[in-house]
This record gives C-alpha cells, structure tokens and sequence, in this order.
C-alpha cells in the first residue's frame, strides 16, 4: 500500500479544499461512497485519495482498481468526504433535472425570449415549463411566484411592455420579480446569445456561491470567458485620483485572510478546476458604480450575481446591488437565490 508519508498515514483537512471534480470523478461513485474515498490531487500519474480507512486493504484494491492505479492515500474524517461526495455528485443530477420556468407577454419579443430559453435550457440539461400573458395583460407575480416555487430552479423572466410612467412609479419589472419570486431570476432584458462574455459580480459573502454554481453551469458548457469583478469599499478621494483599474490591489486582495479573499481564492480555484477562461478585475467608486463602469466598457451577454439579503436591516448595511444594477443596465441579468427544494 503507498501513503503520502512513508513513515505514517497522514491526515487530510478537507476544510478549504476546493475539489477538482474532474478528478474527483475518476472513481465510480459506488466505490467513493462505500468507501468514504475521494481523490483530492493529482501529481503526474500519481493519484492521491483521502480514506476514511486508509488501513482497509480491501478498500484500497478496489479504489486502485476503480482508477486503473495505485494511489496515494490520506487519512479524512469520513463526515467531510461524504459531504463532499455528495456535493459533487448531486451537480450531476441537478445538471439532468433543472426546471426552468419561462414568463413572457404575448408580443414581439416573445419569439426572442423563447428562443433564448432553449439555448439556456440546452446549456443546463434543463426542462422548460411556460407561463405567459396576453399583450396587454398586466403581470401577475403572486401567481407566476406561486408556480415558481413548484420546484422550479430559474425563472427566465421577459419583462413585460411598459410605459414611462408605469417604470417611473413601480420600478421596471425585472426589479420587482427579482425581489418577489422565491427561485433564482434571470431577467432577460435584451438577450444576447451565443454567451461568449459572462460578468460574475462577488461581494465575498457566502450567498456568493449559488452565483458561481450558476456561472459553471453556463460558462463550462458555452466555453465562454469569465470575468470576476470583486466589489471592494468605496476607497477615499486620495486613492480615486488613481487609475480606475487597480491591478496592484489585485494581487493584495487575493493574498489577503478575508472573506472577499478567500472568497477569490475558491473562485479562482473552481474555474481552472472546471477548464473555464476567467480573468479577475477590481475597480474604483461606489459598489454599483464599479458594476456599471464594468457593464459599460465591458461586452458581456450576461451578468450574474447574488440577490442582496432579504432582510431589509441587512440590505441597509451591507449595501443594496442588484435594484440599482436593473435599474441601470439593459443586459440580462441573473439573480442567484437558495434553492427552495
């Protein structure tokens, strides 16, 4: 049996590991799962996987047979590989049952917003379901909310026909069903596809996460280009004076033991892991501001990011994002929530 010391089984802290599921599933899930087994590097030909029970003979010959070679094991706590075999091959049965619930009005962008849903449901392996409204029908949201929340895993929400004065007094709609409906919203507000440019926004907060899960599933199989824009606090009036891009910062930020750097870090991991282009950006000014600077020199075909916190308190303090940034920019934009599953 080959260890990763060869004087003692060491033991493996799988914390802040990001897997690489790639690598992860080059063992079957029976044997991972029976086993409490996952491969978590990879050096040359040389596999090393975190054991529950590195001294089980039987278990290691059927890992070895599993990956067609001798590993080199770890010792884990078997609660934290469950947890991350189940994370890893739960994308794999999201991936073959998303439901994505498709609203438009009966107008002339319908044809648009229908065509952009089955390129978004090819993507994702996705069933798409219809709810839609005659031209001059008034948007109902409590009953497209009530059938969202039947297990549906996005909303392609085509904003309906406004006027000027209906925008000015109730906000655009895409506001309203971003902060109404209990699942992920994408508004499609002048879709643009094939996705070749995808804006990940990320305030370091944990809800971050279900943006990035969002992103990997449309940007690995679009192959498009990523660009991670960390919204950082409003610097003094000394430090605007400097170039709008802070490409010195960049490199402190990712070095640095906080929640926006090491939320980079996993960020930064999670798209090499996956093969997906990416490149990160730091700018200068007010939180919504940085987006809009970006939007604006930026060609992206969509924008994705967390919805702000739903307690208002917390929306106070934390700062407000996603209303602003549809009040403001005519790209789609995806609004990533918690599943309601």
């Amino acid at each position: 049996m080959r260890v990763a010391n060869s004087h003692s089984i060491q033991f493996f802290t799988l914390d802040n590991l990001v897997v690489n599921p790639r690598l992860a599933r080059r063992l079957p899930p029976a044997l991972a799962f029976q086993y409490h087994a996952l491969p978590v590097a990879k050096d040359n030909d040389h596999i090393t996987v975190a054991m529950a029970d590195p001294t089980d003979k039987a278990a290691y010959a059927a890992i070895a047979t599993g990956l067609g070679a001798a590993p080199y094991v770890v010792q884990a706590d078997p609660v934290a590989i469950d947890r991350q075999l189940a994370e890893i091959w739960a994308q794999e049965v999201q991936l073959s049952s998303l439901r994505l619930l498709v609203y438009h009005q009966d107008s002339p962008i319908a044809e648009k917003i229908t065509a952009y849903a089955q390129y978004l449901g090819q993507l994702l392996h996705g069933k798409l379901d219809f709810f839609h409204m005659p031209q001059n029908g008034k948007a109902n949201l409590k009953d497209l909310a009530e059938k969202a929340s039947c297990n549906q895993d996005l909303v392609i929400f085509g904003e309906p026909d406004q006027s000027l004065t209906q925008r000015i007094l109730s906000g655009p709609a895409g506001c309203r069903a971003a902060e109404q409906l209990p699942t992920s919203v994408l508004v499609a507000r002048q879709p643009r596809w094939p996705l070749k440019n995808i804006l990940l926004v990320t305030r370091g907060y944990e809800t971050d996460n279900m943006a990035v899960d969002w992103l990997l599933r449309l940007a690995q199989p679009s192959k498009a280009i990523v660009t991670v824009l960390a919204l950082t606090p409003e610097t003094s009036v000394m430090y605007q004076q400097a170039s709008t891009y802070m490409p010195h910062g960049l490199a402190d930020w990712l070095a640095t033991d906080t929640p926006l750097g090491r939320q980079l870090r996993r960020i930064a991991q999670q798209l090499a892991n996956w093969e997906v282009v990416g490149q990160l950006r730091f700018r200068q000014g007010a939180p919504c501001q940085q987006i809009q600077r970006e939007v604006a020199t930026g060609d992206y075909d969509l924008i994705v990011l967390a919805a702000d916190p739903a307690d208002w308190w917390l929306r106070r303090l934390l700062g407000e994002v996603v209303n602003p940034l549809l009040g403001k920019v005519e790209r789609p934009v995806l609004i990533a929530k918690p599943t309601t599953t």
